[in-house]
């Protein structure tokens, strides 16, 4: 059994977490823990990236809380999936889930339910706000298009976490030509994620 951790914050403290983890009946050395990274992925957490790694067929991953896995229910629902790979059980003491039981199962195919509404609510709103944009005679983007060889390499950074601030610098066009994008920006990351859930 094992037991993961995260804040998210400076301020924010590890000892409820770890405390709870602990009385569940997690060793404490077999803990890993993730601190004040804000926006991070899974691929940025090296505390979740050592848990994942030490997972077998038949061990159990504890966390305190649900939301200690992901930002959003996409990386909720993605997270699970990957202890499921690993042929290991989730547990969130919280929400009282545990995937070794039949209502645990239930709460983990609901989670990605969720997931998949999210997307589909993130691509509704954006395809509805350009819709109305053009019926008043905006165009969104149309001022400074953004070229098409970096749009991959911008959705790239969006699913790292990454804000349009620090994502400017780094593929080399300007801040306004990000926001000027957004809406459509917004619509493509929620179709790429909707799709890999489908392939998965």
């Amino acid at each position: 059994m094992y037991g993961y951790a995260r804040v998210s914050t400076d301020d924010q403290r590890l000892d409820l977490q770890m405390d709870a983890l602990t009385r569940y009946g997690v060793d404490r050395e077999r803990i890993f823990v993730d601190e004040a990274l804000i926006g991070a992925t899974m691929k940025r957490r090296p505390g979740l990236t050592a848990a994942f790694k030490a997972l077998r067929p038949g061990s159990k991953l504890v966390v305190w809380k649900i939301d200690r896995l992901g930002r959003n229910l996409s990386e909720l629902i993605q997270t699970a999936d990957l202890v499921r790979e690993k042929g290991a059980e989730l547990i969130s003491l919280t929400e009282n889930i545990d995937t070794s039981s039949a209502f645990g199962k239930a709460m983990y195919h609901l989670i990605g339910v969720f997931a998949q509404l999210e997307r589909d609510m993130i691509v509704e709103r954006t395809k509805a706000g350009i819709a109305a944009a053009r019926e008043r005679g905006r165009m969104p983007g149309r001022r400074s298009m953004l070229p098409p060889e970096k749009r991959a390499e911008v959705i790239e950074h969006m699913r790292n976490g990454l804000k349009f601030t620090d994502i400017a610098p780094l593929v080399g066009v300007s801040k306004s030509t990000l926001y000027n994008n957004a809406d459509d920006l917004r619509a493509e990351l929620a179709e790429v994620e909707a799709r890999e859930v489908r392939s998965n």
